[in-house]
Protein backbone atom coordinates (compact mmCIF):
# COMPACT_ATOMS: atom_id res chain seq x y z
CA UNK A 1 0.00 0.00 0.00
CA UNK A 2 1.25 3.49 -0.85
CA UNK A 3 1.02 6.28 1.73
CA UNK A 4 1.70 9.98 1.28
CA UNK A 5 3.78 11.79 3.89
CA UNK A 6 1.56 14.72 4.77
CA UNK A 7 3.33 16.41 7.66
CA UNK A 8 6.09 16.18 10.24
CA UNK A 9 5.41 17.20 13.84
CA UNK A 10 8.40 16.65 16.09
CA UNK A 11 9.36 13.01 15.54
CA UNK A 12 5.84 12.03 14.45
CA UNK A 13 5.18 11.47 10.75
CA UNK A 14 1.61 12.00 9.57
CA UNK A 15 0.59 9.74 6.68
CA UNK A 16 -2.41 9.84 4.33
CA UNK A 17 -3.60 6.57 2.78
CA UNK A 18 -5.13 6.03 -0.66
CA UNK A 19 -8.63 6.13 0.85
CA UNK A 20 -8.02 9.52 2.46
CA UNK A 21 -7.60 8.06 5.93
CA UNK A 22 -4.59 8.98 8.02
CA UNK A 23 -2.13 7.51 10.48
CA UNK A 24 0.54 9.02 12.73
CA UNK A 25 3.71 7.01 13.46
CA UNK A 26 7.06 7.74 15.08
CA UNK A 27 9.74 8.33 12.45
CA UNK A 28 12.08 5.78 14.01
CA UNK A 29 9.54 2.99 13.62
CA UNK A 30 8.72 4.09 10.07
CA UNK A 31 12.33 4.12 8.88
CA UNK A 32 13.12 0.83 10.63
CA UNK A 33 10.22 -1.01 8.97
CA UNK A 34 11.72 -3.34 6.32
CA UNK A 35 8.78 -2.57 4.03
CA UNK A 36 9.43 1.20 4.07
CA UNK A 37 10.76 2.84 0.92
CA UNK A 38 10.29 6.02 -1.11
CA UNK A 39 8.61 5.10 -4.39
CA UNK A 40 8.70 6.83 -7.75
CA UNK A 41 11.47 8.17 -9.94
CA UNK A 42 11.31 11.58 -8.30
CA UNK A 43 11.01 12.64 -4.68
CA UNK A 44 7.29 13.30 -4.15
CA UNK A 45 6.39 16.98 -4.37
CA UNK A 46 4.68 16.76 -0.99
CA UNK A 47 7.92 15.77 0.73
CA UNK A 48 9.31 19.32 1.15
CA UNK A 49 5.89 20.39 2.37
CA UNK A 50 5.85 18.11 5.40
CA UNK A 51 9.36 19.28 6.19
CA UNK A 52 8.11 22.86 6.20
CA UNK A 53 4.83 22.18 8.04
CA UNK A 54 6.49 22.46 11.44
CA UNK A 55 7.89 25.90 10.52
CA UNK A 56 4.36 27.32 10.35
CA UNK A 57 3.15 29.16 13.47
CA UNK A 58 1.82 26.87 16.20
CA UNK A 59 -1.69 28.34 15.96
CA UNK A 60 -1.78 27.65 12.21
CA UNK A 61 -0.62 24.06 12.73
CA UNK A 62 -3.23 23.49 15.43
CA UNK A 63 -5.99 24.81 13.18
CA UNK A 64 -4.82 22.58 10.30
CA UNK A 65 -4.89 19.55 12.60
CA UNK A 66 -8.41 20.52 13.69
CA UNK A 67 -9.48 20.80 10.05
CA UNK A 68 -8.00 17.35 9.43
CA UNK A 69 -10.43 15.79 11.91
CA UNK A 70 -13.38 17.66 10.43
CA UNK A 71 -12.45 16.67 6.87
CA UNK A 72 -12.08 13.02 7.86
CA UNK A 73 -15.48 13.08 9.55
CA UNK A 74 -17.09 14.48 6.40
CA UNK A 75 -15.48 11.84 4.21
CA UNK A 76 -15.93 8.67 6.26
CA UNK A 77 -17.93 9.62 9.34
CA UNK A 78 -15.03 9.21 11.79
CA UNK A 79 -12.76 12.08 12.81
CA UNK A 80 -9.76 9.77 13.23
CA UNK A 81 -10.21 8.16 9.83
CA UNK A 82 -11.53 4.84 8.49
CA UNK A 83 -11.36 1.90 10.88
CA UNK A 84 -10.53 4.10 13.88
CA UNK A 85 -13.59 3.06 15.87
CA UNK A 86 -16.03 5.28 17.65
CA UNK A 87 -19.59 6.28 16.87
CA UNK A 88 -20.54 7.93 13.58
CA UNK A 89 -22.67 10.99 14.18
CA UNK A 90 -25.95 10.82 12.26
CA UNK A 91 -25.36 13.92 10.12
CA UNK A 92 -22.02 12.49 8.90
CA UNK A 93 -23.15 8.93 8.24
CA UNK A 94 -22.22 8.09 4.62
CA UNK A 95 -25.01 5.50 4.59
CA UNK A 96 -27.65 8.17 5.28
CA UNK A 97 -26.35 11.34 3.67
CA UNK A 98 -24.66 12.34 0.44
CA UNK A 99 -21.22 13.92 0.48
CA UNK A 100 -22.76 17.31 -0.32
CA UNK A 101 -25.15 16.97 2.63
CA UNK A 102 -22.29 16.05 4.95
CA UNK A 103 -20.27 19.04 3.73
CA UNK A 104 -23.22 21.32 4.42
CA UNK A 105 -23.66 19.87 7.91
CA UNK A 106 -19.99 20.44 8.63
CA UNK A 107 -20.16 24.03 7.35
CA UNK A 108 -23.02 24.75 9.76
CA UNK A 109 -21.21 23.06 12.64
CA UNK A 110 -17.94 24.96 12.07
CA UNK A 111 -19.77 28.28 11.81
CA UNK A 112 -21.43 27.55 15.16
CA UNK A 113 -18.05 26.58 16.66
CA UNK A 114 -16.55 29.97 15.79
CA UNK A 115 -14.56 29.16 12.66
CA UNK A 116 -16.17 32.19 11.02
CA UNK A 117 -18.81 32.03 8.30
CA UNK A 118 -17.96 28.66 6.76
CA UNK A 119 -19.79 27.63 3.58
CA UNK A 120 -20.21 24.20 2.05
CA UNK A 121 -17.85 25.34 -0.72
CA UNK A 122 -15.19 26.09 1.88
CA UNK A 123 -15.53 22.62 3.40
CA UNK A 124 -15.31 21.07 -0.07
CA UNK A 125 -12.21 23.13 -0.91
CA UNK A 126 -10.48 22.08 2.31
CA UNK A 127 -11.42 18.45 1.76
CA UNK A 128 -9.95 18.45 -1.75
CA UNK A 129 -6.84 20.29 -0.56
CA UNK A 130 -6.29 17.64 2.10
CA UNK A 131 -6.65 14.86 -0.45
CA UNK A 132 -4.06 16.52 -2.69
CA UNK A 133 -1.55 17.88 -0.18
CA UNK A 134 -2.33 16.44 3.23
CA UNK A 135 -1.90 18.76 6.22
CA UNK A 136 0.04 21.28 4.14
CA UNK A 137 -3.13 21.90 2.13
CA UNK A 138 -5.06 22.69 5.32
CA UNK A 139 -2.70 25.42 6.50
CA UNK A 140 -3.66 29.07 6.23
CA UNK A 141 -0.88 29.97 3.82
CA UNK A 142 -1.05 33.62 4.75
CA UNK A 143 1.05 32.46 7.70
CA UNK A 144 3.63 30.70 5.50
CA UNK A 145 3.82 33.00 2.48
CA UNK A 146 7.16 34.73 2.13
CA UNK A 147 7.53 38.25 0.80
CA UNK A 148 11.27 37.90 0.23
CA UNK A 149 13.92 35.20 -0.34
CA UNK A 150 14.51 35.15 3.42
CA UNK A 151 10.89 34.32 4.27
CA UNK A 152 9.46 31.24 5.91
CA UNK A 153 9.20 29.19 2.70
CA UNK A 154 12.72 30.00 1.48
CA UNK A 155 13.24 28.15 -1.79
CA UNK A 156 16.82 27.36 -0.77
CA UNK A 157 15.51 25.41 2.21
CA UNK A 158 12.97 23.60 0.00
CA UNK A 159 15.74 22.62 -2.41
CA UNK A 160 17.93 21.41 0.47
CA UNK A 161 15.08 19.27 1.87
CA UNK A 162 14.59 17.70 -1.56
CA UNK A 163 18.30 16.95 -1.85
CA UNK A 164 18.43 15.44 1.64
CA UNK A 165 15.44 13.22 0.87
CA UNK A 166 17.06 12.16 -2.40
CA UNK A 167 20.22 11.12 -0.58
CA UNK A 168 18.25 9.20 2.04
CA UNK A 169 15.94 7.51 -0.46
CA UNK A 170 16.02 3.73 -0.26
CA UNK A 171 17.50 3.60 3.23
CA UNK A 172 15.38 1.57 5.61
CA UNK A 173 16.83 2.94 8.85
CA UNK A 174 17.46 6.38 10.25
CA UNK A 175 15.80 9.09 12.26
CA UNK A 176 14.29 12.48 11.59
CA UNK A 177 16.96 13.94 13.89
CA UNK A 178 19.50 12.59 11.43
CA UNK A 179 17.78 14.26 8.48
CA UNK A 180 17.85 17.87 9.66
CA UNK A 181 21.63 18.06 10.21
CA UNK A 182 22.01 16.83 6.63
CA UNK A 183 19.69 19.61 5.41
CA UNK A 184 21.72 22.18 7.34
CA UNK A 185 24.98 20.81 5.93
CA UNK A 186 23.61 21.06 2.38
CA UNK A 187 22.58 24.66 3.02
CA UNK A 188 26.03 25.47 4.40
CA UNK A 189 27.80 23.83 1.44
CA UNK A 190 25.64 25.62 -1.12
CA UNK A 191 25.08 29.02 0.44
CA UNK A 192 27.62 29.55 3.20
CA UNK A 193 27.31 29.53 6.96
CA UNK A 194 24.99 32.54 7.44
CA UNK A 195 23.44 33.00 4.00
CA UNK A 196 20.10 31.46 5.03
CA UNK A 197 18.38 33.09 8.06
CA UNK A 198 18.21 30.89 11.14
CA UNK A 199 14.40 31.05 11.40
CA UNK A 200 14.10 29.50 7.91
CA UNK A 201 16.38 26.55 8.66
CA UNK A 202 14.91 23.30 10.10
CA UNK A 203 15.89 22.85 13.73
CA UNK A 204 18.38 20.21 14.81
CA UNK A 205 16.71 19.92 18.19
CA UNK A 206 13.24 18.42 18.01
CA UNK A 207 10.87 17.87 20.93
CA UNK A 208 10.51 14.39 22.32
CA UNK A 209 7.31 12.59 21.25
CA UNK A 210 4.55 12.53 23.89
CA UNK A 211 4.44 9.42 26.09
Amino acid sequence: MKWQVAALSGQTVHLVGPDGGGEAVLAGYLFADPGFSVVGAEVPQAAPQWGLFETAPAAAREKALAWQRHVREVECGLADGPGSGGVVREQYDPARHTLAEREQAKAEELTALGFGRVSRTTVQRMRLAYRKQGLWGLLDHRTTRASSPTGRSDERVVAAVREALRRRRGRSKGTINGLFPLINQILKDRHGTRAVPGHAVPSRHLPRPPR
